[in-house]
């Protein structure tokens, strides 16, 4: 092709306009200018949030014209459901809107109001959807793993002498402490946590006079190097207990 023939210039702009031509109107063709976007798809398994309340929140979404519903603003709304772990929203040609939703899965009570998820995130579920059949647990938000491991590793020490963890929490000091399902409290401190429990196993559970010696009493100290304390009486520390709390 002679590229200096300036008819060979006008065909090539001529051919290149027809094609911008073409596809312009193609364009238009399909786009559904002005119309709203009408349907709503929702996927994934979630028993905390219903269908219809996301239907809720996504309504006036859908009033926009499929390109310009608002995806963005719709998954962060969604996302401040306390039960939703994860949200995705993304387009259904030609007409409809994909709502993906996956729910925390909580693996204990966490604090006064709070659920810790598996996956280590603490949230807060709307009322009356708080489970009760929960070991609690205590602590940092940010420590929510940390504490949960420490729970399995304490209770499967102590599952064997037919003892059960309640409760664990870790203060913002460091230090941890337990109470066994019978209401006794362990002082565990902040270091060799399980040390400290098989001690507690094999000299307080693991005889006989020493376990009955423990059937009032309100805790046991096991933060000494070489042995460990026992004191108070259990109605005495479930009323200290309730007065910390009213304090807080």
């Amino acid at each position: 092709m002679n590229w200096r023939d300036p008819r060979r210039w006008r065909d090539v702009v001529l051919g290149a306009g027809l094609l911008m031509g073409v596809a312009a109107c193609t364009w238009q063709g399909i786009k559904p200018e002005g119309e709203a976007t009408r349907h709503l798809y929702i996927s994934g398994d979630s028993a905390h949030v219903s269908d219809d309340r996301i239907a809720a929140i996504a309504s006036p979404y859908l009033d926009a014209s499929f390109f310009d519903v608002d995806l963005e603003g719709l998954q962060s709304e969604l996302s401040n459901l306390a039960w939703l772990r994860e949200v995705k929203v993304s387009r259904h040609w030609p007409d409809g809107v994909v709502v993906r939703v996956s729910e925390h899965e909580p693996v204990a009570l966490w604090g006064d109001q709070g659920l810790l998820a598996r996956d280590g995130q603490v949230f807060v579920p709307t009322t009356g959807t708080r489970p009760d059949d929960l070991v609690q647990l205590d602590g940092p938000e940010t420590a929510g793993l940390k504490v949960y491991e420490q729970y399995q590793a304490l209770s499967k020490t102590l599952a064997g002498h037919d003892v059960a963890l309640a409760s664990l929490t870790l203060d913002a000091r460091g230090s941890w402490t337990a109470q066994l399902a019978d209401g006794l409290e362990l002082r565990l401190g902040r270091d060799e946590l399980d040390a400290r429990v098989q001690r507690f196993v094999r000299y307080a559970l693991g005889d006989a006079q020493a376990r009955d010696k423990l059937v009032d009493a309100g805790y046991v100290d096991l933060r000494y190097s070489d042995g460990f304390a026992v004191g108070g009486t259990r109605a005495a520390t479930a009323d200290q207990e309730k007065g910390d709390e009213q304090a807080a």
